[in-house]
């Protein structure tokens, strides 16, 4: 499909002398691997660990429940608690059911689909609920869960319909896979599926004692949605050989205690120490963590021992979600991606 991102391999080397490594892990809001915290305690569903607000509830009615739920049944001072509520509430966009941060290309694949109909009239393309589709998709608005599981049920299931299809005006094929996004949403839409699947699991906090962060670093084989400050749009991949030279090199350079918050540059905050790491590799019995467990093999675990009093308010009041790695490296384009690109110059002769 010419209208799929392109898709990068991350790569590095295993020269100790390069820059090409990575060289600072950081404590983000909003991991780019939309996998969060996990620390020793699995969220049960039924109490709520987050306490979401609710459908209509009122801030005052939200943060005075949450307190109690915190304080009442997870030991939380009132402090604390009420940190814990006001952070969620300010962020409780996090935990809607809706989402409009789809990539540029599937408003621009249903636009391109409503253009063509508007022209050329439907015929007997689509349902109604495929127009309507195209038409939320092309103002950008927001679209339940329910409706991105839809969504993703369509495009895999007519996938290979619209690959066979040499345009709008051959059958039906491409023209209603553009009006459900395309090729582009079908990534996104497995994407926010599988983030929202983690999302009870997200975060817990064992003890006040332990103060033990533990999460995945680094997904192997995982595409990750990026984009340019210029617009550009495009994803990144981590080959599982990567990152085994990544972490080799990260420890052989001690880098266990470079950590910042939010990829502020020259900010090493003081007391979080990397002590645990893992790389996935079930062949030799060493597995993810629970929540985890569809994971590649080649993805990177790590656990951080937080001494640092600012970074752990930061994280019990949910200031803080997953990490973020920060480094240099070369891209490349994925095997996949360059065969894609061999198909689109054998197809563009053809035509």
């Amino acid at each position: 499909m010419q209208d799929e991102l392109p898709v990068f391999e991350l790569l590095i080397n295993d020269d100790v002398e390069s820059d090409l490594e990575v060289n600072m892990v950081s404590f983000v809001d909003k991991p780019a691997i939309e996998k969060n915290f996990l620390a020793f305690k699995e969220i049960s569903q039924d109490n709520e660990r987050f306490v979401t607000p609710k459908q209509g509830e009122q801030k005052d009615e939200y943060i005075s429940r949450c307190i109690s739920v915190l304080v009442g049944d997870e030991g939380y001072d009132e402090k604390q608690a009420a940190a814990v509520c006001y952070s969620t509430w300010e962020n409780k966009e996090s935990f809607a059911d809706s989402y409009s941060d789809y990539p540029d290309a599937v408003k621009n694949n249903a636009k391109n689909a409503l253009a063509w109909a508007d022209e050329n009239g439907w015929g007997s393309c689509g349902t109604e609920v495929g127009k309507i589709r195209a038409n939320q998709l092309a103002k950008g608005e927001a679209i339940s869960l329910d409706t991105i599981k839809r969504m993703y049920s369509f495009l895999s299931r007519h996938k290979e319909n619209a690959e066979k299809s040499k345009g709008y005006a051959d059958g039906c094929g491409q023209l209603m896979y553009d009006a459900w996004g395309g090729a582009s949403a079908l990534s996104w839409a497995e994407s926010k599926i599988n983030q929202a699947e983690k999302m009870h699991q997200a975060f817990a906090i064992e003890s006040e004692e332990q103060r033990i962060v533990s999460g995945a670093l680094i997904l192997a084989d995982t595409k990750i949605y990026r984009r340019d400050p210029d617009g550009g749009e495009y994803y990144v991949t981590f080959p599982k050989e990567t990152i085994k030279s990544l972490v080799l090199k990260f420890f052989k350079k001690g880098f266990q205690t470079n950590v910042n918050i939010m990829h502020t540059q020259g900010a090493v905050m003081e007391g979080v120490t990397m002590f645990e790491s893992w790389i996935i590799d079930k062949e030799r019995g060493i597995l993810p963590m629970k929540g985890f467990e569809s994971v590649a093999d080649g993805s990177w675990f790590g656990s951080f021992k937080v001494e640092n009093d600012e970074v752990w308010n930061m994280i019990k009041s949910g200031e803080v979600k997953g990490f973020s790695v920060e480094g240099l490296f070369n891209y490349s384009l994925s095997k996949e991606e360059m065969m894609m690109q061999q198909v689109y110059k054998i197809l563009e002769n053809i035509n």
